[in-house]
């Protein structure tokens, strides 16, 4: 499969350790054996919202700067590319560039930010849900991928990185219809891998310097990691990074059944580099909407989806914060938030609690409600 490795980083300040990571990284990867002159590279950083770099919501410019240098120097053409939560217009990416950093990356490195909209149909012959989905032109049309995440927690998946960084080659809007097609974390996480499939990212990068713990992937608690991870397989860094914070694997959907499908295999995972196990870093605060694991494994599937419909937590909107700019209505998949005098108001009977609300909020204005019966059963 290749190999996993991590590098200790105190600061993004520390521009030339980081580059001289990412430099050693490459060099070491599958990847330097098929890069070629003129190549078209795009870097598929994690622009999830209009965030600055400080915050942790959004791969650092720092990050996908060096990552652009490195393939600058090898004469490749380089494309910084991302379609983030909302409408995938050029307006909307201008803002976004702007406020994460990216514009300067671009500049500094000779790369490009992508502004091209345009998306295609695929059909992966091994895709196991959507035997159909909509792809941004920009990575369709690339020789090379890298998937430059952030280390996060995610309200439905657990953990988002490598793999689930991936998610933004779909364009837009259309994922919150994808999402509502493939209402169950399962069905989602299926998705996921199938996207991962298609696109194969020919190396992925994992920016846990400073990263994400608790109610993420936009409204948890920043936290300090100080470690970057770099690895041929998508899949093999983010089992190194859930183990390095102490998320479990039964906990992260696109993994275990990543796994099922002989995608990858964790025991055969070849670490190099830091010891990560030897810096004990504390373990990361989960969502509070990570489900139940105490249910036996031979739980009817029909019974275990109905407790766990009826366990599920929920978005609650705090409208002391909202600021009334709608995003939670057009992202929501179920179309179940209205607008009653400019503040959202959510159906929970048809909630399918995907918790898109809670990550595209830009106030911090929708929390994650357990059910009283979940937390009188802890």
């Amino acid at each position: 499969m290749g190999k996993v490795q991590l590098t200790k980083i105190e600061s993004y300040n520390n521009i030339d350790m980081i580059q001289t990571s990412i430099n050693s990284m490459l060099d070491n990867s599958l990847l330097s054996k098929k890069l070629f002159d003129g190549a078209k590279v795009v870097i598929k950083t994690n622009l999830l919202m209009k965030k600055k770099p400080e915050q942790a919501v959004t791969t650092h410019p720092i990050i996908i700067e060096c990552l652009a240098n490195y393939f600058v120097k090898y004469n490749c053409e380089v494309i910084i590319a991302d379609s983030p939560a909302g409408p995938f217009t050029k307006t909307s990416l201008e803002g976004i560039y702007e406020a994460s950093g990216m514009v300067k990356a671009a500049q500094n490195s000779g790369a490009t930010l992508n502004y091209n909209v345009s998306f295609s149909e695929v059909s992966p012959s091994d895709s196991m849900r959507l035997k159909t989905f909509n792809v941004i032109d920009v990575v369709k049309n690339a020789d090379f991928v890298i998937s430059a995440a952030k280390l996060k927690t995610h309200g439905m998946m657990t953990f988002t990185g490598a793999v689930k960084n991936l998610f933004g080659v779909i364009p837009g809007l259309i994922k919150a219809e994808y999402h509502f097609k493939l209402m169950n974390e399962e069905n989602f996480a299926h998705h996921l891998i199938d996207i991962e499939r298609y696109v194969k990212p020919d190396y992925s990068i994992i920016d846990g310097i400073e990263a994400m713990e608790g109610n993420g992937p936009s409204n948890g608690i920043k936290r300090y990691l100080g470690v970057l991870i770099g690895a041929d397989n998508a899949y093999e860094a983010d089992f190194i990074a859930c183990d390095l914070v102490s998320i479990a694997f039964k906990l992260v959907p696109t993994l275990y059944l990543a796994e099922s499908r002989n995608i990858f295999n964790k025991n055969e995972i070849v670490v190099e580099g830091i010891d990560y196990k030897a810096l004990n870093i504390a373990p990361f605060k989960l969502p509070d909407s990570v489900d139940l694991t105490f249910l036996p494994q031979n739980t009817p599937a029909k019974l275990k989806e109905i407790i766990i419909k009826k366990l599920k937590a929920k978005p609650e909107f705090v409208h002391s914060k909202c600021i009334s700019c709608g995003h939670c209505k057009r992202n929501c998949p179920a179309n179940v938030i209205s607008m009653v005098d400019n503040k959202p108001v959510v159906n929970l009977k048809d909630c399918i609690s995907c918790f898109c609300c809670h990550e595209v909020c830009p106030a911090d204005a929708v929390n994650i409600k357990k059910s009283l019966l979940l937390k009188l059963l802890k």
